[in-house]
């Protein structure tokens, strides 16, 4: 990759952690926000940190290359649609959110018509993978991907990154990958509450948890998450029951009804996050304690 001049809009959990990976990989890095004590933090670390969007654009090497790691949702397509107004010919956009696949399409044939690539990066690893190396899933033209794979590879763990296909599909793959994830963590919550709630008292969730995660088949990342939430506080007291979701989940369960795909797992872990907005059960802090620990979410305080 000749071009090692990046634009990075967006430095909150996941855009903060990327901009600091690609700085310790060499990349010339310009950043815009509006908030003036990232823009000075960033500044001290040697890049162009803006909150005009304008001399922002201006800084970066063409053709160039922006990477938008905004929320999903309004305030990234109000984002395209204005550097569709700023970008020139030849300029790629990459969309790092976890926005819904078809606005990827719609984005991608906006961005076409002016001639200004779009590829729709899905991106996995929470802010610890943003610093440390990411899983990617990304779409659009299989070219263009190519022509930035190093940059992909740069900001991936080792094979964690794929061209997947068309526009779209990036974010397809990863928001199948995030409502498994609702299956994984609902299993795992249920699981933990029998643990608690069977016939043995003051069994070590705890240690239970490590030891599961060493040789046992259930071992992974999610467990290692639970393992440090229930060391951290043993019977997740500090945190109130309550599991919200940020659209993924409910996007795939519509996507598969349109294809006729059951989704029963899936599914009930999506509707037991609503009935934990009103039901204060165990296994719906194990869930709030997970998505805090692999993805910084906030967690509402137990009262």
């Amino acid at each position: 990759m000749s071009n090692r001049s990046i634009g990075l809009v967006g430095l909150g959990k996941m855009g903060g952690n990327i901009a600091l990976r690609l700085l310790s990989r060499g990349y010339k890095l310009s950043v815009y926000t509006s908030k003036r004590d990232k823009i000075k933090r960033f500044g001290k670390l040697g890049t162009f940190a803006t909150d005009s969007m304008q001399a922002f654009l201006k800084n970066l090497a063409r053709p160039r290359i922006v990477w938008l790691m905004l929320p999903a949702g309004q305030v990234t397509e109000d984002c395209i649609a204005k550097l569709s107004a700023m970008l020139s010919k030849g300029d790629i956009v990459i969309d790092g959110s976890n926005s819904r696949y078809t606005n990827a399409i719609k984005d991608y044939d906006l961005l076409k018509k002016k001639g200004i690539y779009y590829l729709d990066a899905g991106c996995s690893g929470g802010p610890s993978g943003a610093l440390n190396g990411m899983c990617i899933m990304t779409g659009g033209d299989k070219a263009v991907y190519k022509r930035l794979e190093t940059l992909f590879e740069d900001l991936s763990v080792k094979d964690g990154c794929l061209y997947v296909g068309p526009a779209g599909s990036g974010h397809f793959v990863k928001m199948v990958h995030n409502a498994i994830e609702y299956g994984m963590m609902q299993s795992l919550a249920e699981g933990l509450e029998l643990v608690w709630q069977g016939p043995y008292e003051n069994l070590d969730l705890a240690a239970i948890a490590h030891l599961w995660d060493n040789g046992s088949v259930i071992r992974g990342y999610m467990i290692e998450l639970a393992e440090r939430a229930l060391s951290k506080d043993p019977k997740l007291k500090s945190i109130a029951p309550y599991v919200e979701d940020t659209g993924e989940g409910r996007w795939a369960i519509e996507a598969a009804i349109d294809h006729d795909v059951p989704f029963t797992v899936i599914s009930h872990a999506l509707f037991e996050r609503m009935r934990s907005r009103s039901d204060y059960r165990f296994s719906n802090r194990v869930l709030a304690a997970l998505r805090h620990e692999f993805g910084g979410h906030a967690v509402k305080k137990s009262r």
